[in-house]
């Protein structure tokens, strides 16, 4: 059986020329060892214990599942099950629909990624960041902030696009790279299985359903299309290598240069200074050249941002042209309400940042062998800004905005001391790490860390029914540091500090490079829940008959440590322990015996 890694690799490698086209993918369903490296994959997720329609989720998946599927692939008897249609509210008050599909499924649609991925991913767009290997928001935002001199925003929305991708048109995309018939027939199935709701089925026509392991990989395969569009559009736009000169700045850089002939005879550089002074405060080149034109395009799923460095008629002509495009091409639509056209001056609202114009001034030294040589930074800088109506709605819970005064939770009373920073410092660590990148970070993020720390000290005050100051002086152990020590084991004592000051966040802005070629080694490698499994022997009896099952928990902290498997798995540290059947059973009907009696049981039904 083929190593997974290799045949991914050897699958990405091919990728890499366009024209390749991939035949008999199918079979590479039938490698049991892929299955297992999709199983590892999933296995931490705790939306693994969600079930689906039929009522199973990831608790007791072990080898005899992967033959099972394996063996019904072979045959073509696997028939997707319809997904459990949910509903959670959105930022805006509505809500957004969720598809809960089977584990089945769920690892099955895995599988399908892993072979999609290898294939589809060297081809990407760079200007593609959502869903994507070593890509977030964050590598969004920092191309944006790579494009200066923008003039106007085409804000881009499209209306309802998973519930809209149009299923021919997706299977007509795939079939330019796979010829395989049963597996893009395997796809078409799993878009089309329908979903329930309210006890009732309903068929699936378009769309693919948001919860799926495999729906976010065919919605950047389906949108590649409009980043390859979007491509030829800019190198279409783009004109002229650089802008005109103001007639005012072409003045009084003659000026400079007759000022600088006089101080090479004179010796009085004054009036060769005062020019040079003045050209670095004078704008360089004309704003409105019509033979200068640029235009840059960033895209996170269905979200996606141009930015025009030209008129306003252009930005017009170029929203016109998505629109038709999309709806000829791609049959969506575009969001009127979302799509606007917006000077680069005004906010513009983009992955949760506002991003704004400003005029910067900045001036640049360059040392050389030569001489020191000075540069102004590009006029018109964009800004990454916290905005001010997320910053507001994330402190209510600590205290009013209004007069940034805080106040205790009482909510949190039945709580530890430490389980209370540990609360406070998930929230914050959580929010101000998304919005490292912001220009503002440190002025808003320390007024949101002050309010926060307030907040604290109220609550704890109100548990030890004392006073804040007490309390303060009780827990500060230097300027802004704010600790609790906890004695464990052994005598060992435990520092854990409150986040309290902009400099306790660990910024999750990367500073690696994207890596130009495609990555093709970029797949899990064997860990140790596959090792475990495949060992084929159960971690509680010992036996080795039959096939094991792997029992699963959402989360440690579930666990009360009553049990003897309980206080098993916690001592492990593990969410996960490879069970036979037998022992897998007896844990769920709460009759599993000691491990040294499940022990001699299976060493007597050995013998």
């Amino acid at each position: 059986m083929q190593d997974p890694n290799v045949l991914l690799a050897i699958l990405g490698k091919m990728a890499q020329k366009p024209k390749t086209q991939f035949d008999k993918l199918y079979q590479k369903l039938y490698n049991q060892e892929l299955w297992l490296m999709a199983y590892e994959s999933i296995a931490p997720k705790q939306g693994n214990m969600t079930a689906g329609v039929d009522g199973e989720t990831i608790d007791g998946v072990g080898w005899n599942l992967i033959e099972t599927m394996v063996a019904d692939l072979k045959t073509s008897r696997y028939k997707p099950t319809p997904v459990r249609r949910e509903y959670i509210e959105k930022a805006n008050g509505k809500l957004r629909p969720l598809g809960i599909p089977s584990f089945r499924d769920k690892l099955l649609q895995t599988v399908i990624k892993l072979i999609l991925e290898a294939i589809y991913e060297p081809l990407f767009s760079e200007n593609s960041h959502g869903f994507r290997p070593k890509r977030s928001c964050h590598t969004a935002l920092q191309q944006i902030k790579k494009m200066p001199g923008i003039r106007w925003w085409v804000e881009g929305d499209i209306r309802g696009f998973f519930d809209n991708l149009n299923h021919e048109t997706l299977i007509n995309i795939l079939s330019r790279r796979i010829t395989d018939r049963r597996f893009l027939h395997l796809i078409h199935q799993l878009l089309r299985a329908g979903y329930i709701e309210d006890w009732k089925y309903h068929q699936t026509y378009s769309g693919t359903p948001q919860g799926g392991n495999l729906s976010p990989l065919l919605s950047n395969i389906y949108l590649n299309e409009l980043d390859n569009w979007m491509e030829n559009k800019i190198a279409d736009f783009n004109k002229g290598k650089k802008r005109k000169e103001t007639p005012e700045y072409r003045h009084i850089r003659k000026l400079k240069q007759k000022a600088k002939r006089h101080g090479q005879k004179t010796g009085d550089w004054s009036e060769y200074k005062a020019k040079t002074d003045q050209l670095m405060r004078i704008t360089y080149a004309d704003p409105q050249d019509p033979n200068f034109r640029r235009m840059v395009f960033v895209r996170y799923a269905d979200d996606f941002l141009v930015g025009i460095i030209g008129s306003k008629e252009d930005a017009t002509t170029t929203k016109a042209l998505l629109t038709e495009f999309l709806q000829k091409e791609l049959q969506l639509e575009l969001s009127t309400e979302k799509t606007l056209i917006t000077n680069a001056k005004d906010r513009v609202r983009f992955l949760g940042y506002d991003i704004k114009r400003w005029d910067s001034h900045k001036r640049l030294r360059y040392h050389t062998k030569q001489a020191v040589i000075t540069k102004r930074t590009c006029t018109y800088q964009l800004a990454l800004l916290m905005p001010k109506d997320k910053c507001q709605q994330f402190c209510q819970k600590y205290g009013t905005t209004s007069k940034w005064k805080a106040r205790p939770r009482p909510e949190m009373l039945w709580q530890s001391e430490l389980e209370i920073l540990m609360t406070f410092n998930a929230e914050v660590r959580g929010f101000l790490n998304y919005y490292s990148l912001a220009d503002n970070f440190t002025e808003i993020g320390s007024s949101i860390l002050w309010l926060s720390t307030g907040s604290f000290l109220r609550t704890v005050a109100r548990k030890r029914q004392s006073t804040t100051r007490k309390v303060a002086q009780s827990l500060k152990r230097g300027p802004n540091e704010f600790t609790l020590s906890l004695e464990h084991r052994e005598g060992q004592v435990k520092v854990y500090r409150l986040i309290s000051s902009t400099k306790h966040i660990h910024k999750t802005c990367h500073t690696w490079e994207i890596d130009q070629l495609p990555n093709t080694m970029m797949y899990r490698a064997r860990t140790e829940l596959g090792q475990r499994l495949k060992a084929n022997q159960c971690e509680w009896c010992g036996t080795n008959e039959g096939h094991m099952e792997v029992h699963h928990v959402r989360k440690l902290s579930d666990l009360k440590g009553k049990a003897d498997w309980e206080q098993h798995m916690i001592g492990r540290r593990r969410k996960t322990i490879v069970m036979c059947r037998i022992c897998h059973r007896a844990l769920h009907a709460g009759k599993l015996p000691s491990k040294e009696s499940a022990k001699r049981k299976s060493e007597s039904r050995m013998q």
